[in-house]
Order: C-alpha cells, then sequence, then structure tokens
C-alpha cells in the first residue's frame, strides 16, 4: 500500500496528530480520535507498516503503577515529518491536546470547588494520574522541579483557561513557608461559563469517573507540607531538582 493510500484511510490522520504530542496507548488513542476498536487497530498495523508509527512494551514501572506491560505506540521521525509538513502547508491544523488536558483541571475545580496554590493544583492532577489511575486524556508530562512533580503544560493551560473566562485564579500575597521572602498564592475556582461548560460534558462522564476524582479531596484539604511529604516519599525519581526536599522530610521526620 502506498503512503498517500495510507494517511488517505479514515483516522489515520488523527491516529498521528494524536501521537504528535507524545506516545500513548490504544484505548488513549481510541478515545481522542474515535472510532472502533477494530478500526483503530487496523489504522495503527497500517500506520506501523508504513513506518509512521512504532510500538513497545513498557512494564507497569515504567507506565505508573500497572502491574503488567502494556503496549504503547509511539511516532516516529518518518511519521512525525508528515504531520510536521501538514501543518506547515495548513492541509490539517493540529488539535490541541490542551483540550483534552484542560478538561481535567475544569473537573477537578467542579468537584473540589477551589484549589490554592499552583504547587497544590499540580500535585493533584499527578496524584490523579499516577495513584487514582485516570490516564485516559490526561496529557500533562511531569518532570522533577522546584517543588517535586512539575508541569509547564498545567501553569499555561490555566492561563489559557483563564483568557477564555472559564476560570478565576486570585492572587495573594502571603509569607513564603519556604523562605524568608513573600510569595504570591493562586486560587483557582471555575466561573459561571466554565460551570456551564462542565454541565455539558458531566452528561459523558461515568458515574465511576466522578468518584475517583471525588478521591483527590482529602489532598486538596490536608495541609501542603503534608501534600508534599506524601508525594517526595512515594515518588522519589521527582525530587531530585527539589529545594525544599531536605526541610519536607526533615520536618516530618521529628
Amino acid at each position: 500500500m502506498s503512503l498517500i493510500n495510507v494517511i488517505s484511510k479514515r483516522k489515520a490522520i488523527q491516529i498521528l496528530l494524536a501521537l504528535y504530542g507524545g506516545g500513548k496507548s490504544v484505548s488513549e488513542i481510541q478515545e481522542i480520535v474515535g472510532g472502533s476498536y477494530t478500526t483503530i487497530n487496523k489504522r495503527i498495523d497500517e500506520l506501523m507498516n508504513a513506518d509512521l508509527i512504532a510500538e513497545e512494551y513498557l512494564t507497569g514501572e515504567e507506565f505508573g503503577k500497572i502491574p503488567h506491560n502494556k503496549r504503547f505506540i509511539r511516532i516516529t521521525d518518518n511519521g512525525r515529518k508528515i504531520i510536521q509538513s501538514l501543518l506547515e502547508t495548513n492541509v490539517v491544523k493540529l488539535p490541541s491536546l490542551r483540550i483534552y488536558r484542560q478538561k481535567w483541571i475544569i473537573l477537578i475545580l467542579h468537584v473540589l470547588k477551589s484549589v490554592r496554590g499552583r504547587t497544590r493544583l499540580i500535585k493533584l492532577l499527578f496524584l490523579l494520574r499516577r495513584e487514582i489511575g485516570m490516564r485516559k486524556g490526561n496529557y500533562f508530562r511531569f518532570e522533577a522541579g522546584n517543588y517535586g512533580p512539575f508541569s509547564k503544560e498545567i501553569i499555561a493551560d490555566v492561563e489559557e483557561l483563564e483568557k477564555k473566562g472559564f476560570i478565576s485564579i486570585k492572587k495573594e500575597t502571603l509569607k513564603n513557608e519556604f523562605s524568608e521572602d513573600e510569595k504570591i498564592s493562586y486560587e483557582f475556582s471555575l466561573t459561571t461559563k466554565g460551570e456551564n461548560l462542565i454541565q455539558e460534558a458531566l452528561e459523558d462522564l461515568s458515574p465511576d469517573t466522578l468518584q475517583k476524582l471525588q478521591k483527590l479531596r482529602p489532598f486538596n484539604d490536608m495541609p501542603l507540607l503534608e501534600l508534599l511529604k506524601y508525594v517526595y516519599e512515594r515518588y522519589p525519581e521527582f525530587i531530585r531538582n527539589s529545594v525544599i526536599v531536605e526541610k519536607i522530610l526533615k520536618e516530618w521526620s521529628l
């Protein structure tokens, strides 16, 4: 089958676009692009044969806390070149994966009503994926930052959601609990526009999803230092760049 025929097939371009932002499982791809499981797997096989995507198997350790190997699909250099060419010529437009990420920010704020602090919001989204198992559509990438798991995408997404009028961000100058300097505290909540938006999305959510989101409530209610200690002890691979790791672990070991 020629390359043109492969990428002309239904869902082929959408699959490449979904993988353009990072590797995903088959179920995650299906959730993004839609279509039947049979169709998605058939397109994946065709794209692999054309060397536009590749598969690998991640162990449970590499893929969060999944206790078994998991099939993972990534775009190849050839596939990336195809998408970049199509984007540059405006043949296709990149469907923003921010849409899929941002829904989790909105859902968390709907369930918890408000979240105080960027650090806390980032940790809640991190735990949503790692401990509560909400991996579908949760495409934030985390790295080891100054306060443990950090994601630039979350910061960018909340700023975009505020500009669109979906969330409100209240800023307050407070004493920094980690230094003698003052800090700006951010409190995130949904606006009326954001609540109206989420009401439409709630119709498509399963009761199980909402129940899982409720599991974040204890993490939102606990003191920030306690939350950081919880994350630091369970995910030490994310604390190598932390500027407060000694303070956190020392204070809670007393």
